[in-house]
């Protein structure tokens, strides 16, 4: 396929858009939960994706003085999933042709010192141009302000940006920043809580259709 448009800046969420992790972190919250007497459904938990555990923990009942022990278990539970995750069929071939042609760049609801693990292991640097971690912007997802960040620093124009994400959370920030959102739906269909949707992205090869 060959691009024909005037898109020329991919702004990506990393979980559930560009690896395959949601799974883990949800089975590792349970795990979590489960050691202080808290039962739930993966699908009651779901609303977790896409969002700082700063701002999903106290939704789970915990207090803001509970929230560092609770996050640091729940990062530990969570690696014993770890080998549950890889990049999306596709994704990695995807970068490599748009790296080098397109301004790239990612927004994650990850801190710092999470992300750098993935990276470790993913390697998502070689391919992006600028990374936005949680803390970076003044506000994180599901306001506009990482998005703004990510195209200030590629000197980025709304018109020629998408960003590519999964969750409610994903769209919104996109929809703030006035940006058109392409969403994954290699994780989530298209659904109300996920609209407005510019482009409903089967496979991540319809990102050079753009």
């Amino acid at each position: 396929m060959r691009r024909n448009s005037i898109v020329n800046t991919f702004i990506f969420d990393i979980d559930g858009t560009l690896i395959d992790s949601v799974g883990m972190y949800i089975s590792g919250l349970q795990k979590t939960l489960r050691r202080y007497g808290k039962e739930y459904t993966r699908e009651e938990l779901a609303f977790t994706n896409g969002i700082p555990a700063t701002e999903s923990l106290p939704q789970l009942g915990f207090t803001d003085e509970e929230i560092p022990e609770i996050f640091d278990q729940w990062a530990k539970d969570s690696a014993t999933f770890a080998d549950t995750v890889d990049y999306f069929p596709g994704v990695i071939e995807i970068l490599e042709k748009l790296h080098g042609r397109a301004k790239l760049g990612i927004v994650t609801s990850k801190d710092q010192g999470q992300f750098a693990e993935d990276d470790a292991r993913f390697n998502f640097s070689q391919y992006v141009d600028t990374i936005v971690v949680a803390g970076d912007a003044k506000r994180n997802k599901p306001f506009s302000d990482p998005i703004e960040l990510a195209m200030e620093r590629l000197d980025a124009d709304r018109g020629s940006t998408v960003f590519v994400g999964d969750t409610p959370a994903d769209s919104q920030a996109s929809k703030a920043a006035d940006v058109p959102f392409a969403l994954a739906t290699w994780t989530n269909p298209v659904s109300p809580e996920l609209e407005p949707v510019a482009y409903a992205l089967k496979t991540p090869e319809d990102l050079l259709t753009l």
